[in-house]
């Protein structure tokens, strides 16, 4: 049923091999942009959270699925590997959404007999250079794994389709199991794809009857239903894959058979998620389609090209995949809790359609002096998209007021909302660079004192994340987030050193014995950090030493 029309052997073996050489760059360009300073960023208040769950994982062997945390198991065994490894630091954790990103674009040359030698390497620059990809790449959240399943169920279930061997239909499976075990969103991509197959198979046989002449409804109906038929596992196949779909999301989930009720608890998940009414999250129906115009017109016009092409002429399994796209985009549209980070969902597919369009427009165009300027056309897309990479990912990652993009100066003197409001774009509620100078503040206080490590440290602030993942070597943390005071008394504090909200400070200054550092620290916009020392505690901890 996902079958198309193979391209790749119309094609000269020249073309073909320059094809997989420039393939094989955009693997090489797409790994590097991902892997290359990977820890240049500070950890996303999200990425906070993963880390505090994975130490728990790794320090005591404890991890319990929590319907309310809304993520899957999956990331934090995958990390719990790279940690035993490579240990405790930013590389083992964001090593796996690298990984899988770079995965993701190499998974594309099993499209190759239907992309061609254009669409190819096309469709494999599109996801090695997307801004948005990218920079989700190089975070340790559970989005980049996400969209790889997402792929590996599509190219199961298309190869199964066409050799019925069970190897591809294992994939599919595995691909499934983990992507359920990664997120509970995992039902909108499995309802977009089967609907995606539906309307696919409907249009494509509605076609072939118009062409004929024999259009009718019952004359539909059959032809779909003898279609669909046609694609379905045997009866052993089916179970083998429902037990290792099964087997993956128990095991997971029930923490390797050790909690049972995170078994339950992952299908509650589902129905806890759609009620989410967080109101900061809560955007228009247009905010992705308003993040696409501003950071990724090179996909945007391309699934807008290879959408015409697909319902025109396309093969069933273009018509499939432009279906997939359109799906998704508009499910997670329709939803109104939103976050740039889910964007991935359709930037995938997204990419694999403009690799398909690429083509069809290069074998439309007869003159090679044509062909030869769309090529350059292409080339100039994905050099500026380049440039736009490495801006949001190595010098504005953590500019949270997303000023990069295409056409800036033209958006912002129209006044365009993506252009003019701060919450279009991939840097979202992002920590601030200046966050590492708070955390060397701390240490080289700590490292003043003999107890270094073991210095009692105060979190009063009720903004503190990722905190917890940059101090875990000290043993002697207190997250409050609050100063605990009586009303009308000062706070009592035992620990030498606070870490305060700056709207704290009028409970603090003017105590005895306490002193502030001269400046303040970025957490993310609109949260100041600020240290307080006391200084008699800071004294005996000094004498303590001498004697």
């Amino acid at each position: 049923m996902l079958n198309d029309q193979s391209t790749e052997l119309k094609e000269p073996k020249s073309i073909r091999i320059i094809s997989a050489i420039v393939f094989a760059l955009a693997l090489l360009i797409g790994a590097w942009v991902r892997f290359h300073d990977i820890g240049i960023k500070p950890f996303h208040h999200d990425e906070g959270v993963n880390s505090y769950f994975l130490l728990n994982l790794a320090k005591q062997g404890v991890y319990r699925y929590d319907p309310t945390n809304y993520h899957g198991p999956s990331l934090y065994y995958l990390a719990l590997m790279t940690v035993r490894i490579l240990g405790e630091n930013d590389f083992s954790l964001r090593f796996w959404p690298a990984f899988f990103g770079t995965l993701t674009i190499g998974m594309i040359w099993v499209f190759r007999r239907h992309l061609g030698s254009v669409g190819t390497p096309v469709a494999a620059f599109c996801i090695a250079l997307s801004p948005g990809l990218v920079y989700f790449s190089r975070d340790f959240i559970h989005e980049m794994s996400f969209g790889c399943f997402s792929l590996g169920i599509v190219i199961g279930a298309w190869k199964y389709a066409e050799t019925k061997k069970f190897a591809w239909l294992g994939l599919l499976s595995a691909s499934a199991g983990l992507l359920f075990a990664t997120k509970e969103t995992a039902i909108i991509t499995a309802i977009v794809l089967i609907v995606a197959i539906i309307c696919a198979t409907v249009w494509d046989v509605t076609r072939q009857l118009m062409s004929e002449g024999q259009f009718s409804l019952s004359a539909l109906v059959g032809g779909v239903k003898r279609d669909v038929v046609s694609i379905l596992p045997s009866l052993d196949h089916s179970l083998a894959a429902i037990i290792l779909f099964l087997f993956i999301n128990i095991f997971l989930y029930s923490s390797v058979f050790t909690n049972w009720q995170g078994v339950t608890d992952a299908v509650k998940s589902i129905f806890l998620w759609n009620r989410r009414k967080d109101s900061e999250h809560v955007k228009s129906f247009w905010y992705y389609f308003g993040i696409l115009i501003k950071l990724e017109w090179p996909l945007l016009v391309g699934a807008l090209l290879a959408g015409g092409f697909a319902v025109w002429r396309g093969a069933r399994f273009w018509l499939f995949t432009g279906a997939w796209t359109l799906g998704m985009t508009l499910a997670y549209s329709k939803i109104g809790y939103k976050t740039p980070w889910l964007m991935i969902s359709f930037l995938v597919p997204m990419a694999l359609v403009s690799g398909y369009a690429a083509q069809q427009v290069y074998q439309s165009l007869r003159p090679i002096s044509l062909k030869i300027l769309w090529s350059i056309i292409i080339l100039t897309a994905m050099i500026y998209c380049g440039r736009l990479t490495m801006l949001v990912n190595f010098e504005k990652y953590d500019d949270n007021s997303n000023l990069s993009g295409y056409f800036t100066a033209f958006g912002e003197k129209q006044k365009l909302k993506p252009y003019i409001d701060g919450q279009y774009g991939y840097v979202y509620a992002q920590t601030d660079r200046d966050f590492y100078h708070l955390v060397q503040a701390i240490k080289d206080e700590t490292d003043k004192l003999p107890t270094n490590n073991h210095t009692g440290i105060y979190i009063a602030s009720p903004d503190y994340w990722p905190l917890p993942w940059y101090l875990r070597d000290f043993d002697q943390v207190a997250y409050t987030g609050s100063l605990n005071v009586i009303p009308g008394e000062p706070p009592v504090i035992t620990q030498p050193i606070v870490i305060a909200n700056a709207s704290q400070e009028t409970r603090l200054d003017g105590l005895p014995g306490w002193r502030r550092l001269d400046r303040s620290f970025t957490l993310r916009p609109g949260v100041e950090l600020v240290i307080y020392l006391h200084e008699d505690e800071m004294k005996k901890e000094k004498a303590s030493d001498e004697r």
